[in-house]
């Protein structure tokens, strides 16, 4: 085998073999380099990404695991007479929210409904999460829509009071 291309290396001319020789190489490598090393270079990119993902995502639940259990240890409230939809308005305006409530309304049974066509998010979970306790009211129904506008939602909420 060995005769057979030496044979044929000489056969060809000095020009030829240099052509072959760039090709085996630098075409050779690079191409071993492209087609093998980069995927899986890539791939072990990705894959790091999604462990580091699914550890920050195992944090979340363990903080989340830790928090549920501080609320089970809280000894029980007793539920709170209903504040009715003017306190909720005022703790509206005292969270700067009132101008952007589209719809506030009281139901039968007294079930109250809130209703932002845009409102800022954050500002609306602080106001929930601050005041949600004291409200005598359970959270019946909540929708949230993203909208247009950064940090912005759509928003809904029926509120029933809550029975002891």
């Amino acid at each position: 085998m060995n005769a057979r291309l030496i044979d044929l290396l000489l056969r060809l001319s000095p020009r030829e073999r240099g052509l072959l020789a760039v090709a085996v190489l630098v075409v050779l490598p690079l191409a071993v380099v492209l087609g093998l090393l980069l995927p899986l270079g890539e791939s072990r990119a990705a894959a790091q990404r999604e462990l580091a993902e699914a550890q920050a995502l195992q944090v979340w639940v363990q903080d989340r695991v830790a928090e549920q259990a501080q609320y089970a240890a809280a000894p029980a409230v007793a539920p709170a007479t209903p504040i009715g939809s003017s306190g909720i308005e005022q703790g509206l305006i005292a969270a700067k929210l009132r101008r952007a409530v589209t719809e506030l309304g009281a139901q039968a049974g007294g079930v109250v409904e809130l209703r932002f066509d845009e409102v800022d998010f954050i500002r609306l979970a602080n106001w929930m999460s601050a005041a949600h306790p004291g409200w005598g009211y359970d959270i019946e129904s909540f929708r949230f829509e993203a909208v247009e506008a950064p940090g912005k939602v759509s928003a809904r909420l029926v509120l029933k009071p809550r029975r002891g």
